[in-house]
C-alpha cells in the first residue's frame, strides 16, 4: 500500500509541476514577426536587406531558445556555393569601442530560408548581454536578395507602460433645490455594489487540477485499505 501511495504522490507532483511550468512558459515567451515596411532589395554586394534597430525589436528580448528564422528570394544563382547566401548581423555602435560588426552564419540553411541560433549569435558578438545590439540587420554574401519573412521565436514579452492623464474640471457652485419626498428617498437609498475586478484563471486552473489528484488519491488509498481488511 506504501508503494501505491508513494507512486500516486508522485504522479500528483509530476501533473502539477508539468502544468505550472508550461503556463509559465507560455506565458513569459511570445515570436516576434518583423514588419516588411523597411525591406529593401539588394544589389548583392554584402548589403543588408532589413535593419531592425531598438525601436523595431530590442534584441535584450532574445532568449537562449530563441531561432532567428529568414525566408528570402535571391535575385541569381548565388555566387559562392562554399557560404550561405544570406548573414544575420548584430551591430553596436553606442556602446562599444570600437564598435561590433558580428557577423552570424545559420545553421541549416537553402536558397529560401535561413536559420540562425542563439549560441552561435552570442559567440560571435562576444557577449551573452543582447540588449547592448543597435541593429539587427540581414544582409546578403554576394548574391541580390530580398527578405520576405523575419520571424524571432521564444522572445520575452515586453513590458507595457501605462500612462493615466488627470482631466482637470471646473466645478460651479449650484444652490441645492428644497428637499422633497422624492430626493430624500434617493439620497438614503443603499448605493449600487460595484461589480469586482476580473478573476485570475490561471490559480483557478492550478487549484482545480490539484484538488482533483488529491481526491484520485485519497480514493487510492481508501480502496488500497479496505483490501487488506
Amino acid at each position: 500500500m506504501k508503494k501505491m501511495l508513494k507512486a500516486a504522490l508522485t504522479a500528483a507532483v509530476a501533473c502539477v509541476s508539468a502544468i505550472v511550468m508550461s503556463l509559465s512558459i507560455s506565458a513569459e515567451t511570445e515570436d516576434f514577426e518583423s514588419p516588411l515596411n523597411k525591406v529593401k532589395s539588394t544589389s548583392g554586394a554584402w548589403e543588408q536587406s532589413l535593419t531592425l534597430d531598438k525601436n523595431d525589436f530590442d534584441c535584450g528580448r532574445i532568449t537562449p531558445e530563441t531561432v532567428v528564422q529568414v525566408e528570402f528570394e535571391l535575385d541569381g544563382e548565388p555566387t559562392n556555393t562554399n557560404i550561405a547566401p544570406v548573414e544575420l548581423i548584430l551591430f553596436n555602435y553606442t556602446t562599444a569601442d570600437p564598435q561590433i560588426w558580428a557577423k552570424i552564419e545559420p545553421y541549416e540553411y537553402d536558397n529560401t530560408y535561413a536559420y540562425f541560433d542563439y549560441d552561435t549569435m552570442i559567440k560571435i558578438y562576444g557577449s551573452d548581454d543582447l540588449s547592448t545590439v543597435d541593429n539587427l540587420c540581414i544582409g546578403d554574401t554576394g548574391t541580390p536578395l530580398t527578405v520576405t519573412k523575419l520571424t524571432i521565436t521564444n522572445c520575452t514579452v515586453p513590458e507595457v507602460t501605462t500612462t493615466t492623464t488627470v482631466t482637470t474640471t471646473e466645478f460651479i457652485e449650484i444652490t441645492d433645490p428644497p428637499a422633497t419626498a422624492e430626493t430624500t428617498a434617493a439620497t438614503t437609498a443603499a448605493p449600487e455594489k460595484e461589480e469586482g475586478g476580473g478573476i485570475p484563471i490561471i490559480p483557478i486552473v492550478i487549484a482545480t487540477v490539484v484538488v482533483a489528484v488529491i481526491v484520485v488519491v485519497v480514493i487510492i488509498v481508501i480502496k488500497s485499505r479496505k483490501r487488506f481488511y
